[in-house]
């Protein structure tokens, strides 16, 4: 009984996760019908090198709808015991994220709703997933189950994202929330937020490592993220295109 409710929290969020699959893809139908454009499109549209972002908004929703589900699987009691189904489905799905998922997602988050704000939120998101990718399947040919269990842990936390923002931009919505302050907020928290759960979930696990560090690692990517955007001059189109 006591096993039960350890794992419960576990169960019930890789439960909402693929029930929250399950109503993105159903949601996500109209992005395949190549004769016309989904209404998420019509409404950015016009935007800069529009046919590149056309191409990668199908990409990163194709790559999403099968990345997710394989990852929440993956995390699975059932999956782990079979290794090789595990070894070479996580390869399948670290590839897709790293060459389908990820760089379409970058590319979409020039044009995000909200302007600078969100591009950052959208980036920061990308990088953890993509660093967290890399050092995962690193730390898995090395042996290194504890690292490799971390990282995929950041993984989908921030695939979990997709997930958590809709809701809280339905529940901010509800309350008559500024929708323009809705959008950074319902993206902000979730990825910080996803980020500090399997910080500190490592932390119980492992006492000697620091929480500071954590945060300190936080700052210096949204630093780096805030600069780049200013080095390349993208502030005003960003935010013009945002609104």
């Amino acid at each position: 009984m006591r096993s039960f409710f350890a794992h419960l929290p576990r169960r019930i969020f890789l439960l909402g996760m693929f029930a929250g699959c399950v109503l993105i893809a159903s949601a996500s139908l109209v992005y395949f019908d190549w004769a016309t454009l989904p209404p998420f499109a019509i409404e950015k549209l016009p935007v800069r090198f529009e046919t590149l972002w056309l191409v990668s908004l199908r990409l990163h929703v194709f790559s999403a709808l099968l990345t997710f589900p394989a990852c929440l699987s993956l995390a699975t009691r059932t999956l782990q015991r079979r290794r090789a189904v595990h070894r070479w489905l996580g390869r399948a799905t670290a590839a897709l994220v790293l060459l389908g998922l990820v760089p379409t997602g970058a590319v979409l988050s020039f044009d995000a709703k909200g302007g600078l704000p969100v591009t950052l939120g959208f980036l920061l998101s990308a990088t953890i997933v993509f660093g967290s990718m890399v050092g995962g399947v690193l730390a898995a040919r090395r042996g290194e189950l504890v690292a490799h269990r971390r990282a995929m842990q950041h993984v989908l936390a921030q695939m979990s994202v997709a997930v958590t923002s809709r809701a809280m931009l339905v529940a901010l919505d509800g309350a008559a929330f500024d929708p323009d302050l809705a959008y950074v907020v319902a993206l902000w928290l979730p990825v910080l937020g996803s980020a500090a759960v399997v910080e500190l979930m490592s932390l119980r696990m492992s006492p000697g490592r620091s929480w500071v560090s954590f945060i300190e690692r936080i700052r210096r990517v949204v630093y780096s993220l805030t600069a780049y955007v200013r080095a390349r001059g993208v502030l005003s189109p960003v935010a013009r295109l945002g609104r």
